[in-house]
């Protein structure tokens, strides 16, 4: 796949995600829930190209039924699914059988189950809008929808992709973020005080949340995520009606402060400075018996402030005179989790209400409604990180991929000319790999791959660049070396990789290496130019070390002028 075939393929996933952004955007004003279904089932279709999609709700008895459903060919009407009833237990055995592609997870068509669902009512068989050997009549996409803290309540099925593929992990994730926005409307429909709650707020602010819905879609810019929660700690302290407010993220088994409102520059910079809360440390104030709905209610005439953590925390300070008794005081605290996919990604510390009294439970599970957001505009973050990831490594190896190495390459084509340094680029191919792969099998060349790729990167400085860029090949760009360097550099390559071992390969293992030098003088070539021609000297180099037998370092050249 080429630069410009990865870089349209994320453009696409960029746009859809945009679309899927904007109607989730208004699921949660719907007050027909039958409209909102039809709206998800629209939306998976029309926006992440499905020939069909349905939705279906697990119903008092036990069973999940089909309640919306859409038909871009319009072969489909609700009225064949009148019969259709899946009971819970089946979805757990598909689920048993399915193979996971991100959160969605996908069933063979020709999966024995499948058939006997069939025959039971329990699965409509479709016929695909492009014939293709990878989907089948019978196969079957599963989007679960849950409520908190794990509970499926419905399904979204997507059918007869239009590509005729089984998603990728991309798309998948496109899928699953649509499944979750569904999930937190179709909820909010159901639990209509609480819905009530949170509109009332998200009203009353609606400019701030459709500022943060749109940072959700633009987080490649820097500091997108400070922004988001920004918005958030913001919220809470104007619609919130509380005067201070802390968020803070989880990192690995710590809380790590990242945004307030309402607190002065000097003590923010002292929260700062006190660095991340332990999370068994925090716990200390989210107790159960301290719930009120999903939120955590600390009141410190009932449960004592452990010193040290008091000292990480904002606490105000208040004259005795101050304080209304039997309300609320500096040490009393409303923490809120921000959760995403029964995931915990960070809390929101409230503090001093405006009028001074314990927060009722309608106000705080108006609050939740922020934390919501903040969940999901971060979990939108960590995808699109992870599609960025994906567009640029290669997913075994881990290393740089051919789009990646080419705009860091020019990069230090750049750097190197400016501070005088010389660069060398090496072309690194596997000897006889088709051999291992014929021998041992697909897998077994995998963790050759793997282990030859690890082997290099160890044995290269954190300046180098090192990428894969097809099958048993690789390519290493390097600055501030000159040629004895550079061929030095790629002796010591070839004899690292000959000692490399995988289980189960009865092979020896061996590389040839070709290399190219430039100085920093060379100035007739761009800096693509010149990475360009550096490659082509050593891929030569490479060829005339596979002619003279193989497992060596041959120099292609050096560009001085």
């Amino acid at each position: 796949m080429d630069m410009h075939t990865v870089t349209d393929e994320l453009s696409d996933l960029e746009g859809r995600l945009q679309k899927v952004l904007s109607v989730a955007r208004d699921l949660s004003v719907f007050t027909d829930r039958n409209e909102l279904l039809r709206k998800i089932t629209q939306t998976n279709s029309e926006v992440l190209g499905f020939g069909a999609t349905s939705i279906a709700i697990l119903d008092g008895d036990g069973r999940f039924r089909v309640k919306a459903m859409t038909s871009l060919r319009g072969d489909l009407t609700m009225d064949d699914f009148n019969d259709y009833s899946m009971p819970f237990e089946e979805l757990e055995r598909l689920l048993r059988v399915a193979k996971p592609i991100g959160d969605i997870y996908w069933v063979d068509g020709s999966e024995p189950i499948l058939a006997e669902m069939e025959e039971r009512g329990s699965v409509i068989a479709t016929t695909p809008t492009v014939e293709s050997s990878h989907w089948h009549p019978r196969s079957l996409l599963i989007a679960p929808l849950y409520r908190p803290p794990a509970e499926v309540f419905g399904v979204v099925f997507p059918d007869d992709p239009l590509d005729g593929m089984v998603p990728t992990l991309e798309r998948a994730m496109l899928i699953a973020t649509l499944a979750h926005f569904a999930s937190l409307a179709i909820q909010l429909h159901e639990n209509r005080s609480y819905a009530e709650a949170q509109l009332r707020i998200l009203t009353a602010q609606r400019e701030r949340l459709s500022e943060l819905f749109r940072a959700s879609n633009d987080v490649q810019r820097a500091g997108q995520l400070e922004e988001i929660l920004q918005m958030t700690a913001d919220a809470v302290t104007s619609a919130g009606g509380f005067r201070r407010s802390a968020i803070y993220l989880r990192s690995d088994d710590n809380l790590e402060l990242r945004v307030t409102s309402g607190i002065d520059t000097r003590e923010r910079a002292r929260l700062h400075e006190n660095g991340p809360i332990e999370l068994g440390q925090f716990a200390e104030i989210m107790q159960p018996q301290m719930r009120l709905s999903r939120s955590y209610l600390f009141d410190h005439r009932k449960y004592p402030l452990p010193d040290q953590l008091g000292q990480q925390l904002s606490v105000p300070t208040r004259s005795p005179d101050e304080l209304d008794v039997g309300n609320w005081e500096p040490q009393d605290s409303l923490t809120i989790p921000i959760i995403e996919s029964g995931q915990l990604l960070g809390v929101i510390s409230a503090d001093e209400p405006i009028d001074g009294r314990f927060p009722d439970l309608e106000q705080v599970q108006a609050l939740e409604f922020f934390a919501d957001q903040a969940g999901i505009a971060v979990s939108q973050m960590m995808q699109y990180d992870l599609l960025r990831e994906l567009a640029e490594t290669d997913p075994l190896t881990g290393l740089m991929n051919r789009r990646s190495f080419w705009s860091l390459a020019e990069r230090l084509v750049v750097n190197a000319r400016g501070g005088g340094f010389q660069m060398a680029a090496m072309f690194i191919d596997l000897d006889h790999f088709k051999a291992v792969n014929d021998q041992f099998g697909h897998s077994a060349g995998d963790l050759v791959i793997k282990e030859a790729a690890a082997n290099i990167q160890n044995r290269l400085r954190t300046q180098d660049v090192v990428a894969r860029f097809g099958g048993e090949e690789f390519v290493v760009f390097l600055t501030g070396v000159d040629q004895i360097q550079a061929l030095s550099l790629a002796e010591s390559l070839r004899l690292v990789l000959a000692s490399v071992s995988v289980p189960d390969v009865d092979s020896h293992i061996t590389a040839s290496i070709g290399v190219a030098v430039a100085a920093p003088v060379v100035r007739r070539f761009s800096p693509r130019g010149l990475v360009e021609e550096l490659l082509r000297l050593a891929d030569s180099a490479l060829y005339d070390a596979k002619a003279r037998g193989r497992n060596r370092v041959q120099l292609g050249g050096v560009l001085d002028s």
